[in-house]
């Protein structure tokens, strides 16, 4: 039937020849399309009015079926307007709507796909496949509470379409609902018990929240039956590296890597794990891999060549900074190898840190990222340059201080501060919460600690802390109870002269900092204040392990969780570290005024004993007599008063 009616139609084209035009509505449209464009007006019947007033009828399934094979094409421009002047003859058919829809969603046309998949629902009710894609359509958006909604709705239609569960989950996760995807997959693997998709999302959303074994249990069982699956090898890897067993994780990446040996984030990931057992030399060089990740974006592509490390003799090498503030701050030292070696030395770091950073006097032009690329000959990513010069642990730029504050407002600071005579502390707590993804939200609230917590601290007897926390966290502040002293700072600060301009003034100002994982331990060390650095279990590569001290900073010391979360025996050792260090200035303290009453005590017993002497020679009649008895007494209460505070101090 289908071909009498295609005959027909060929018969009425041929007889109107005189009156068609070629279709080239689309410019890659098929030459020997039997449609004809432009696209016109239907009438509800199909019928097609030209300007000469010929009727030319198409049918609904000849253009639904064109606009099939355009979709199979991949021409999904092409392919929406048959599907348009499909749903002209027939706008109620609902799988029109549907792969109309497709069409918008593989062009990322959400909106609009909303739209199409929502008219398919009207017209088909129970349609699955519609509110799967309606769901995803949501997504895309970001409206996730309506994404929620329809992927619920697929599973209460067709409760085995294993796909719903992990979408559902993945948008539970991606709004850290993370209990409701555990719930959501865990229903799902009820009806699907064995399906590999639904265990893998779960252990995947168990790694988001930090329940690593049970992950790492769920993804050596599904190796057992898909051992050469590299998505598993490689989150075995992950997970094991990120439980701290780098030597059990690094087989699992080798085997990814002879599988896929272009696997960039197996590479990456291998590369951080070389870096944290202090394996330099290869670790910096499989950490160049990170330019091929997805999710790093892209790398910096300049006409000029990437510098080597070779002399400069006078030319403009542009550093180009990267990721997050901290690690800008960590690796800017490496301009002073550039400048030493003769470079006139431009750097591009993310706008908060353009004026601190213009503050090193190594570095001769400072640029924003969103600056205009200045003229450079040479270039090369800022994070690149460990690799470069064969950084091992044994040479890394150490020389503190680096990083410089502001004489003026260190000025400035030093006269606010000056009341306080206790042992000034600054301290920050959290680190970004707001990054894009799960995995880095999830990473950040690992390696923050709740300030509550540091409540210890606060109640130490000659301690005063200092907020050095801002944008993120400060709301936790409010919920301090009364026995936390914290100081802050006003709005104003970091506002008028830059950002990180009054912190890094501050910092010159205070004690000590004690400090997060985040771009404050970085910007404290690096000005050259002692800086207690708090890390997670497992913490960052640049950490490395079993340390207390890192060649990063020689005024840094490293205080690690002993198992994943627990904060409270940093706290406890931080606290005891503290004591014990004010118990030893205490006992110097003491030593030093027990030395000094005794040189006092010495003086006055040599007068003591030499107006003794003069007395007894005395005659009581002797004018001076009376004068001497009275410098005696004055004397000898002297004598006893200094006495009894040597005895008040005791033994040192």
């Amino acid at each position: 039937m289908q071909k009498l009616t295609q005959l027909c139609y060929l018969v009425r084209l041929t007889i109107c020849l005189s009156f068609v035009v070629s279709h080239h509505l689309l410019t890659s449209q098929k030459q020997n399309s039997l449609h004809i464009a432009p696209i016109e007006e239907f009438d509800l019947n199909g019928v097609k009015r030209n300007t000469e007033n010929v009727v030319i009828t198409e049918s609904f399934e000849q253009l639904f079926q064109q606009a099939n094979d355009l979709f199979g094409e991949n021409k999904f421009e092409e392919a929406i307007s048959y599907y348009n002047r499909a749903l002209k003859c027939n706008p109620t058919c609902p799988q029109a709507h549907f792969n109309k829809g497709l069409c918008l969603f593989k062009l990322d046309l959400f909106s609009q796909a909303i739209t199409a998949f929502t008219s398919a629902i009207m017209n088909k009710s129970d349609y699955t496949k519609a509110f799967l894609h309606l769901g995803k359509s949501y997504y895309g958006i970001k409206k996730y509470e309506q994404a929620i909604q329809n992927y619920r709705k697929v599973i209460k239609l067709e409760p085995t379409v294993a796909k719903s569960y992990q979408l559902l989950a993945k948008t539970y996760n991606d709004t850290h609902q993370f209990q409701e995807s555990i719930k959501i997959l865990t229903q799902g693997l009820t009806v699907n018990p064995e399906h590999k998709g639904l265990l893998f999302e779960l252990a995947n959303t168990y790694n988001t929240i930090n329940r690593t074994d049970e992950a790492l249990q769920l993804y050596k069982e599904l190796l057992k039956h898909k051992p050469n699956n590299t998505a598993l090898l490689y989150n075995t890897a992950y997970t094991l590296k990120k439980l701290g067993k780098v030597q059990e994780a690094l087989p699992y990446y080798n085997k990814t890597l002879e599988i896929k040996p272009n696997h960039s984030e197996a590479h990456f990931s291998r590369g951080l794990a070389y870096l944290i057992t202090g394996d330099f030399e290869r670790g910096w060089a499989e950490y160049e891999w990170r330019w091929k990740r997805p999710q790093h974006g892209s790398y910096r592509v300049y006409p000029q060549p990437r510098w080597d490390g070779s002399p400069l003799h006078g030319k403009r090498i542009f550093l180009h900074g990267e990721q997050g503030l901290g690690d800008t701050l960590q690796f800017i030292r490496y301009a002073q190898i550039a400048k030493k070696r003769g470079g006139y030395v431009i750097v591009a770091v993310q706008p908060p840190l353009v004026t601190l950073i213009n503050l090193c006097p190594y570095i001769d032009e400072v640029v924003s990222f969103k600056d205009k690329t200045p003229v450079f000959d040479i270039h090369v990513p800022l994070m690149s340059l460990p690799y470069i010069l064969k950084t091992r642990i044994e040479t890394v730029p150490c020389t503190i201080p680096y990083l410089y504050a502001d004489s003026d407002l260190v000025a400035y600071w030093k006269d606010q501060l000056a009341n306080d005579t206790n042992f000034k502390i600054g301290i920050c707590w959290q680190g970004n919460s707001n990054y894009s993804t799960p995995f880095l939200r999830a990473v950040v609230k690992q390696k923050s600690i709740q300030l509550a917590k540091l409540l210890p601290l606060a109640t130490i007897p000659g301690v005063s802390l200092y907020s050095l926390q801002r944008i993120t966290g400060t709301d936790q502040i409010e919920k301090l109870p009364d026995n936390f002293s914290l100081h802050t700072f006003g709005e104003d600060f970091d506002q008028s002269h830059g950002r990180f301009m009054d912190t890094a003034a501050v910092i010159k100002n205070v004690d000590l900092v004690i400090s997060i994982d985040t771009s404050i331990c970085h910007l404290a060390a690096g000005l050259g204040t002692p800086t207690w650095n708090i890390l997670p279990n497992p913490p960052d590569w640049r950490w490395m392990l079993d340390r207390t001290d890192t060649p990063w900073y020689s005024n840094m010391r490293l205080f690690r969780q002993p198992e994943p979360g627990d904060w409270d025996s940093v706290i406890v050792t931080i606290v005891h570290k503290l004591e014990n260090m004010f118990s030893q200035k205490d006992k110097i303290r003491k030593y030093e005024l027990v030395n000094k009453l005794l040189y006092q005590l010495k003086i006055v017993n040599q007068k003591f004993g030499k107006l003794g002497e003069k007395i007894q020679k005395m005659s009581h009649k002797d004018t001076i007599f009376v004068k001497h008895i009275r410098q005696f007494s004055i004397l000898h209460e002297l004598k006893k008063e200094i006495e009894e505070k040597i005895s008040v101090l005791g033994d040192v």
